[in-house]
């Protein structure tokens, strides 16, 4: 049926269940011979486009509530293939970053052949004034969710999986997508963030049987995915069957039965296994070569060491008035001498000093060789660089890993530099270090600077503590105070919390309010917050709290909060709402994954606030030039910055840090959490909550030990050498 757009009658969002209303382009007749002048519509993801005429195919049903209606299953855009037509597509509102005038430009350029030119080389789009790589991504994506895409887009609706990740699987399968899923829908799980549970709902209502192997395989890898989502990057064989029959959820299903299918994803490739643990092959595969190039550095090519380093160093002291202690000395000697070594501290003991004095004797001893400093997040890059006087970047960038869903399929690139001195390396993890190491040139030497007692990294593994556990490379600990001056309560008490030691000192640079209630505890949070903006400014302040959302402190919560005081809405001051989530001009925001030239973790301000069709477009100054425009989709990589997770606050400093820790937040409350964030001030800290979760704590020594077997790995490694 050929019509056209004529008005919404519902629709949560574009990707939603629509009923809309159109009229037809052509002779439709109703059961009396009547035509028809307007038609209600009902289906996924309908059209919506008021220029453009579509031909719509399903069925007519009749029920009592609705009456007769359309129901859509597919449909098609009818372009006319003249300027007119393929300018009135172009700008009609489907294809993001498209408006009018890009559209003519775009027109002008390929002519009859433009659609042809985005179904096969949408590369040459770039050739168009105004059209960046960023903005080619958005026209690529939309074009895709609008026409080769569509009926995977549509498919996928009714389960809550977005256009954009559906654009994505259709990316990976290509026109055997739709085939895919509806004869392998746990395939699904292979896509990031659509878990099993998802996937089974779709295999459910396709009759699927629940006892088919392929859903015990999906469950088994699936259950593995998760333990990674944790941290873990493998698991205890009976551990791992054991939690894969309480997803599956068949009292019919046996130990022996799914322990059996498991040993077939053993004999395919799909699981490995390592002295009684089970990993996902790209899992193992991650750790086992990390341990192989991590032995193949330290068994590499050195260097001649020069002739009287020592006095190289005494005289680099001199000239640059370092004034190095008896360790710290030791660790610059041992990472000018060792292919590679770990430098690992608490706050302010002299690890960035350390580092300068290492890059300064390595540029005179080595003048035509470069450097790389680098980091996990931007934030940290940006701290090595201020104070070591070296340029650093973030390891992502030094490395050109861009992975989007995973580091798989990433090819690092090799750069040209004969020491590599990464900071804040307890923040890596096992994938990301697979891929650094595997990125390093012959020769090179590897300085990994890190506190080991901080929370291990985001990601899976727990890459500096397995090394240092190793005992294969070479560990100097830096452990005298000089970051603040003599008798800072900030140093004790994070070297008290180190050692679980509940007698922590009070005073004007480290504060505690006690207060068991959540509600006031947030209201109390605010007027602290807002007073030490007034003394320190908004980029030296943090309000640190475990938990993302669920409580009044949470992080969602409180972000609402401060948001509304520091800058309030105002008439003129524009917004844009994105799901649950609302932007407003000169809000501080935080980046949530790594893309382009945005790390993690990277803070910065909304400075401009547009639209695209029906899209928000926000504009964001994350400082050193770099804007980044976000729409759609994208906007999930955004969240307000006002209060953050410790986790989060990892590589920062602050002049003051406030901390929130509730009862309520038992499950997050161990050592390396308050650790991490009581070092993250510089000045003061200050701990709004109660008593009893702060010393909760501080006596739960360790996190959940994570499942990786990186030391043993590498000592296996070096064994075999000898």
């Amino acid at each position: 049926m050929l019509c056209k757009f004529k008005r919404l009658i519902y629709q949560a969002s574009p990707d939603a269940y629509t009923v809309a209303l159109y009229k037809p382009c052509e002779s439709v007749l109703d059961s009396s011979g009547r035509r028809i002048g307007e038609v209600k519509a009902v289906g996924w993801c309908l059209p919506t486009a008021e220029k453009l005429k579509y031909d719509l195919k399903g069925h007519w049903s009749k029920t009592a509530r609705h009456g007769i209606q359309f129901e859509v299953e597919t449909y098609d855009e009818v372009i006319e293939p003249t300027r007119e037509g393929v300018i009135a597509y172009l700008s009609s509102g489907q294809i993001k970053g498209v408006g009018p005038k890009t559209a003519e430009r775009i027109y002008e350029a390929f002519g009859d052949d433009t659609l042809n030119v985005l179904d096969t080389e949408p590369e040459k789009l770039l050739a168009i004034r105004g059209i960046s790589e960023n903005k080619l991504r958005k026209i690529r994506d939309s074009y895709l969710a609008s026409r080769g895409a569509r009926d995977v887009v549509t498919f996928l609706a009714p389960y809550g999986i977005t256009p954009n990740r559906a654009v994505k699987l259709y990316r990976h399968y290509g026109e055997r997508t739709l085939d895919v899923l509806r004869n392998h829908p746990y395939r699904l799980c292979e896509l990031s963030g659509v878990g099993f549970t998802t996937a089974d709902r779709i295999a459910m209502s396709l009759g699927l049987d629940r006892c088919s192997p392929e859903r015990i395989e999906a469950a088994l890898l699936y259950t593995l995915t998760e333990a990674e989502n944790h941290g873990h990057l493998c698991m205890e064989k009976r551990e791992f069957i054991k939690r894969c029959l309480a997803i599956l959820d068949m009292p019919e299903l046996t130990v022996d039965m799914v322990a059996n299918t498991a040993a077939r994803l053993v004999m395919c490739g799909a699981i490995d296994t390592y002295k009684g643990m089970a990993y996902r092959n790209s899992a193992a595969t991650a750790e086992n070569l990390l341990a192989r190039r991590m032995c193949s550095l330290l068994a590499g090519k050195r260097k001649p060491t020069p002739e009287y380093l020592p006095s190289r160093l005494d005289a680099l002291e001199r000239r640059e008035r370092l004034n190095l202690n008896a360790v710290q000395r030791t660790a610059v000697l041992t990472a000018l001498t060792s292919p590679v070594s770990i430098i690992t501290g608490g706050p302010g003991t002299g690890k960035t000093l350390t580092q300068r004095a290492i890059l300064e004797l390595y540029r005179e001893l080595y003048p035509a060789e470069e450097v790389l400093c680098c980091a996990p997040t931007g934030r940290a890059a940006r701290r090595m660089e201020e104070a070591t006087g070296f340029p650093a970047s973030t390891i992502h960038r030094a490395f050109g890993i861009y992975a989007g869903d995973g580091y798989e399929r990433c090819e690092p690139e090799t750069p040209e530099a004969g020491l590599v001195l990464v900071d804040e390396a307890s923040m890596i993890d096992s994938y990301l270090a697979e891929k650094m190491l595997s990125a390093l040139s012959p020769g090179c030497r590897l300085v990994l600077v890190g506190d080991c007692d901080q929370l291990p990294s985001v990601g899976p593994g727990a890459v500096l503590s397995e090394l240092i556990a190793s005992g294969c490379i070479p560990v100097v600990r830096l452990e005298r105070i000089y970051r603040q001056s003599r008798g800072s309560r900030i140093v004790t008490n994070a070297k008290l919390i180190r050692s679980g030691n509940l007698a922590l000192e009070y005073g004007e640079d480290f504060q505690f309010y006690e207060s068991s209630d959540l509600e006031r505890s947030a209201e109390l949070l605010e007027k602290l917050y807002l007073r030490e903006l007034d003394e320190f400014g908004v980029d030296n302040v943090a309000l640190l709290t475990p938990f993302r959302q669920k409580t009044a402190t949470c992080v969602n919560s409180l972000n609402d909060r401060l948001r509304d005081k520091v800058n309030p809405p105002a008439k003129g001051k524009p917004e844009a709402a994105h799901g649950k989530r609302r932007f407003r001009l000169g809000d501080k925001v935080m980046q949530l994954k790594n893309y382009e030239q945005v790390s993690n973790g990277d803070v910065g301000y909304v400075t401009g606030i547009g639209s695209d069709g029906n899209d928000a477009v926000l504009t964001i100054d994350f400082g050193d030039g770099r804007l980044m425009e976000y729409s759609g989709d994208e906007l999930d990589m955004l969240t307000l910055a006002y209060a953050s997770t410790i986790h989060k606050s990892q590589g920062s400093e602050y002049k003051s840090v406030i901390i929130n820790l509730q009862c309520a937040h038992s499950v997050m409350l161990v050592r390396p959490l308050i650790y991490t964030a009581v070092t993250r001030a510089k000045e003061r800290v200050i701990i709004v909550g109660e008593r009893r979760a702060l010393c909760t704590a501080i006596r739960r020594g360790e996190t959940e030990k994570r499942n990786t077997m990186l030391a043993d790995r590498l000592r296996e490694e070096i064994e075999k050498e000898r």
